[in-house]
């Protein structure tokens, strides 16, 4: 059972935790968007943008979901299209886990600059918080987007995600450190809105 299992949620994506196949695909992924999410990352070295490179990152994060410390799926599209059926079109990830009085995470999420628009992010972002809550047995899921990205606050605000405030140069982003909006939801208040 994973993310994909809650029938509250359309049927246009399936997310599925990243096997070292998929490295090629996601370096196609990055490659493709890398001038499209520059605004929005931390400053990526060229290596990055490797096979070697997204093998690493896989690798990273198979180890982190091992240790139970994160959970990071590929957004793949489910369409009758045979040629489009499967297409990794983004990421989510659930990070930075912490247990014990805290039991919460950090959602990150990146969609295919040609997907945004669609529910693609608002789907893949409901389908991981489902994960968090349902299989993780977390608590709370945290986000942080900085406020000149409308488009990711529709994505949370549509998920169900509250603001929380304004956190002063919370991350270092393309180079400079920017103000970060925060957003949460807890398993109580998504319970209230499934």
């Amino acid at each position: 059972m994973g993310p994909e299992s809650d029938s509250a949620f359309p049927k246009r994506v399936y997310l599925r935790r990243f096997l070292l196949e998929d490295a090629e695909s996601l370096l196609d992924l990055r490659v493709r968007n890398r001038r499209f999410a520059k605004p929005f990352e931390p400053h990526r070295a060229d290596a990055y943008y490797t096979l070697e490179g997204q093998k690493e990152v896989i690798e990273t994060s198979m180890r982190h979901w091992d240790a139970g410390t994160g959970f990071a799926f590929g957004v793949f599209l489910r369409t009758d299209d045979v040629q489009s059926n499967g297409l990794l079109v983004g990421h989510v990830n659930l990070s930075n886990v912490v247990r014990a009085a805290w039991e919460s995470c950090t959602l990150g999420y990146f969609i295919d600059e040609g997907h945004n628009g669609r529910g693609v992010a608002t789907e893949s972002v409901g389908r991981a918080v489902h994960f968090a809550f349902d299989e993780a047995a977390l608590h709370r899921v945290q986000a942080a987007v900085m406020p000149r990205n409308g488009a990711s606050i529709r994505v949370l605000e549509k998920a169900g995600f509250r603001r929380e405030g304004l956190s002063a140069r919370y991350l270092k982003i393309d180079g400079d450190w920017e103000d970060h909006l925060l957003y949460a939801v807890t398993r109580e208040e998504w319970g209230d809105s499934a």
